[in-house]
C-alpha cells in the first residue's frame, strides 16, 4: 500500500462539550522532565521466546528527537518496540493520556479474546461492526460492540489479561452535555499501547492467529483520510496496521488543558527491513494538525534510524 498523507475532513466537535468540565478536576500536572527510559523484551511479551534477536540493540531512537520533542506544545509520551533485536524504548514513561479512537483496537481484542476462550469464532454480528469501527473510525459501531463484548469491565478483563496494566476503560454513555460517547476518556500509557498491538503483530497466546490476521487486516486497510500518524516517513512497499484517534477538550479534563487537542496514533511498520510496534499520544495540542506533525515526525525519525537492511 502507498503511503501518503491524504486531506481530509476534520471533524467539528460541538461547543457543548465546554459542560464536561463541571464533571472533571484540573488537569494533571506532567513531570517536570521528560525522560526516555530502555529495557530488553519484558516477560510476557507477544513475540516467541524462542526466536533469538536478527538485530543488535539500537540506541534509543528518543535521544535524537530530544532536541525536537522539548520544544513542542503539549504533553508528549511515545513508546516503540523494535522487534528485530527485541528491545523496548518510553519516552516520557508513565504518563497516562486519552485514548479516543485508539481504543477501538481493544474493543476489537475483547471480542476476539472472548471468542477464542469459547473455543467459537468471533460471532458474524461483532465482525460486521468491526470493519467501519477500525476502517473508517465509525463511533456507533465502536459503542455497539463494546455494550455486545459487556462493556468497560470486560474490556478490563481483556487488558489485563493482555498485559496492558497502566489502562482504565470508560463507559459509552454520553459525556455530559455531548452527543461524544465516553470510550474516549479510557486512559492509557504508550507502553500499554505497544503491548495491545504487539498482541496483533507477534504470535502470542492471546489471540490467535485467525483472529490477529483479521485485525491486521482492518488495521492496513483504514480509509484514505485515516492514513497519518505513525506513516510518517514510511515509504511505498513498506506495510503499516494502524489506528488513530483525535478529539478536542475545550475546558479542563484530569489528563488535559482546557481547548488543548488529543491526538495519537498507534501502528506495526514491517518491510523494507523494519519490524517495530510505535505509540505516539500527545495531548494540549493548539490544533488538530500540530498533533499530527508532531507524531508525524515522531514516526519519521524513527523509520529513519531502526533496522535499515541488515549488512
Amino acid at each position: 500500500m502507498i503511503r501518503r498523507r491524504l486531506p481530509r475532513l476534520v471533524l467539528a466537535l460541538l461547543p457543548a462539550l465546554a459542560a464536561l468540565a463541571a464533571a472533571c478536576s484540573s488537569p494533571a500536572a506532567p513531570s517536570a522532565a521528560p525522560t526516555a527510559t530502555s529495557a530488553s523484551d519484558p516477560a510476557g511479551a507477544s513475540t516467541p521466546a524462542t526466536a533469538a534477536p536478527t538485530h543488535r540493540p539500537h540506541p534509543s531512537p528518543f535521544k535524537t528527537l530530544a532536541g525536537y520533542l522539548a520544544g513542542r506544545s503539549g504533553v508528549i509520551t511515545a513508546a516503540v518496540y523494535d522487534a528485530r533485536g527485541r528491545h523496548l524504548w518510553v519516552y516520557h514513561p508513565g504518563v497516562l493520556e486519552y485514548t479516543a479512537s485508539i481504543v477501538k483496537v481493544e474493543i476489537m481484542g475483547t471480542a476476539m479474546w472472548q471468542a477464542q476462550r469459547a473455543g467459537q469464532p468471533v460471532p458474524p454480528s461483532q465482525l460486521a461492526l468491526m470493519t467501519p469501527m477500525i476502517e473508517i473510525s465509525d463511533n456507533t459501531s465502536a459503542t455497539d460492540l463494546l455494550a455486545d463484548v459487556g462493556g468497560p469491565a470486560a474490556v478490563l478483563r481483556f487488558d489485563h489479561a493482555a498485559g496492558l496494566t497502566d489502562t482504565t476503560p470508560h463507559s459509552s454513555a454520553p459525556i455530559p452535555g455531548t452527543p461524544w460517547p465516553g470510550w474516549g476518556l479510557t486512559t492509557t500509557t504508550a507502553r500499554d499501547e505497544v503491548t495491545l498491538v504487539r498482541r496483533f503483530a507477534f504470535g502470542n497466546p492471546v489471540l490467535a492467529g485467525p483472529n490477529r490476521d483479521h485485525g491486521l487486516y482492518l488495521m492496513e486497510h483504514v480509509a484514505g483520510d485515516e492514513d497519518w500518524g505513525v506513516t510518517g516517513g514510511v515509504p511505498a512497499g513498506t506495510t503499516v496496521a494502524l489506528k488513530n484517534g483525535w478529539i478536542q477538550f475545550p475546558q479542563a479534563l484530569p489528563y488535559s488543558a482546557a481547548g488543548g487537542w488529543q491526538i495519537d496514533s498507534i501502528g506495526w511498520v514491517h518491510g523494507n527491513g523494519r519490524d517495530y510496534v510505535l505509540a505516539v499520544l500527545t495531548r494540549d495540542n493548539p490544533s488538530e494538525l500540530y498533533g499530527e506533525d508532531t507524531i508525524g515526525a515522531i514516526s519519521r525519525q524513527i523509520y529513519a534510524e531502526l533496522g535499515s537492511p541488515a549488512s
